[in-house]
């Protein structure tokens, strides 16, 4: 089990104290069934006569089984229910919460994780947690029982049921890749038929060679479930097996002293009542063992994803901050190379554009003043505060951000500009004018993916959206990714004009030479050599 489940899901840690005590009473009637059938059975035979009142103790322990195995069922179906619904709140938070670090899980995946994703879950939690509660529970006792009546059955039986447990250890070491591959497999399959989704209009024209390839995919993911549940039957039958064998032993080391008198009858027959369950219990984790690796494989990944690192800074930022950057180092992963940015500021109500090569870590260092990447090194401070120890949440307010790849939300195009702002609608108008968007009607509608705007048209949407944030009142800084990619010589000097006209503290990552020689001063990033290994 993941200690972090437990740490993270209070329906996990219920269902296991409900489990440990459902398990105890289980065992007591398990003993008390065993022992009053053995009773019932010798009066029966040596005694010729039937006593009501071990009849009734039979049939209640008997009931009593029973009831608590319905009741065990339908704790461990609303824990179940209940750690799905726990993990796709948190997956959920985590996904919006904005003191997240780093980059933000792919759309695919979290689709992956709220849909099917975690419905493995109803046989690890449901299925399979209780069952370990009880083989980690029922089987000792049953020894500590055998050992008080028979010790050569409680010897037989302590020697063989660890070497049940081994073989289900080597069994599960066996599938554990099977079953992380068909996760795999899974994942592949759900980024694959997002992507397809995604490009539909794209499908229409590509659809042989897109379709054929979903199919080969799928293919895959069924070829691995088919190996998975081979593994499951085979080890089934070899739990069974040994388990048959150990009773045997069991069985006929009861039944001779039996006969030579060595074992009274009703102690041998609760031996061979009792004797069973010590195996039962195992032989149902290992027949449940592989929905555990499907379930273990699904919370493994949601709990991977709820790990990232987050913000815990809670100061506040002066109003109208310098930024001052010393020696910042960003390391962007494995395989890319780390972003250097010597020292600079960036005094109030500057215009400083960011130049470089491409690749360089331009967007990067806006990244970093927004919060969503942390410093492997150096120090940037804004008005004095460290970044990593500002209130992120609160400085976001205070930030108008115009990426280079823009989102508009499904809407009008004059609602996406009041996003985050307000305004009138007149106000929507001047935005989109001041940002070279005159041409877009503020009342059109846009589908939930922006695909019927062009790039060109998303950016000056969102440009219009950042100056009407800032005439709003209450931003100290404006970040502009690549503000003019994609607009003629004419709207890129509205652009400019209106930016230079705002008075706000701006930094602007640009290629164009007009944003350039506009700028106040030009901060220039170089790409630091990787080094030799």
């Amino acid at each position: 089990m993941d200690p972090r489940l437990l740490q993270r899901s209070r329906g996990v840690r219920s269902s296991l104290v409900a489990g440990v005590a459902l398990a105890l009473v289980g065992v007591l009637l398990l003993v008390g069934q065993a022992w009053w059938l053995a009773r019932l059975v010798d009066q029966a035979f040596a005694e010729q006569r039937l006593d009501p009142t071990v009849l009734l103790l039979a049939v209640t322990c008997v009931g009593g089984r029973a009831v608590l195995a319905w009741g065990s069922a339908v704790v461990a179906a609303r824990a179940a229910v209940t750690v799905r619904a726990e993990l796709r709140e948190a997956v959920v938070a985590e996904v919006l919460d904005p003191r997240r670090l780093g980059p933000r899980p792919s759309s695919a995946r979290v689709t992956t994780l709220l849909g099917a994703g975690l419905d493995p879950l109803d046989g690890y939690v449901g299925r399979f947690l209780p069952q370990l509660v009880v083989t980690a529970t029922v089987p000792p006792l049953v020894v500590v029982v055998l050992l008080l009546v028979d010790p050569l059955s409680a010897l037989i039986v302590g020697l063989t049921v660890p070497l049940v447990v081994g073989f289900l250890v080597l069994v599960g070491l066996a599938t554990q890749d099977r079953m992380s591959a068909r996760w795999g497999e899974l994942s592949r399959l759900g980024r694959h038929f997002s992507d397809l989704v995604g490009g539909v209009r794209t499908l229409l024209v590509l659809g042989s060679r897109q379709e054929r390839g979903l199919r080969v995919t799928g293919e895959r993911h069924r070829r691995a479930t088919m190996d998975a549940l081979r593994s499951a039957f085979l080890s089934s039958l070899v739990l069974e097996l040994f388990s048959t064998l150990s009773m045997a032993i069991v069985a006929v080391a009861t039944g001779l002293r039996i006969v030579d008198g060595g074992l009274s009858l009703q102690t041998g027959l609760f031996v061979l009542l009792l004797a069973p369950e010590a195996y039962l219990p195992v032989r149902r984790l290992g027949a449940q063992f592989h929905d555990s690796e499907a379930g273990v494989a699904a919370a493994r990944e949601a709990l991977d994803l709820l790990d990232a690192p987050r913000h815990h800074g809670d100061r506040g930022v002066p109003a109208s901050p310098a930024i001052v950057v010393d020696g910042v180092r960003v390391d962007r992963g494995v395989g890319a190379p780390e972003v250097v940015v010597g020292d600079a500021v960036v005094l109030p109500g500057e215009l400083v554009a960011v130049a470089g090569p491409s690749g360089v870590g331009k967007s990067t260092l806006l990244d970093t003043l927004l919060g969503f990447v942390p410093l492997s090194a150096g120090a940037l401070t804004l008005g004095g505060v460290p970044v990593d120890e500002v209130d992120v949440v609160a400085w976001r307010r205070r930030v108008a951000w115009v990426p280079q790849l823009p989102a508009v939300p499904a809407g009008t195009i004059g609602d996406a500009v009041l996003l985050g702002a307000g305004g009138s609608r007149d106000d929507v108008v001047q935005a989109l004018a001041d940002a070279g968007a005159e041409d877009l009607d503020p009342d059109r509608v846009v589908r939930e993916d922006a695909g019927d705007l062009s790039a060109g048209e998303r950016r000056r949407v969102a440009i219009a959206r950042a100056l009407l944030r800032v005439r709003a009142g209450g931003v100290d800084l404006l970040l502009l990714d690549e503000p003019t990619a994609g607009l003629d010589a004419a709207r890129e000097q509205r652009v400019i004009e209106t930016v230079r006209g705002l008075g706000v503290t701006t930094l602007v990552v640009a290629h164009h030479p007009a944003v350039l020689h506009a700028a106040d001063r030009v901060l220039e990033l170089g790409r630091v050599p990787e080094p030799v290994r």
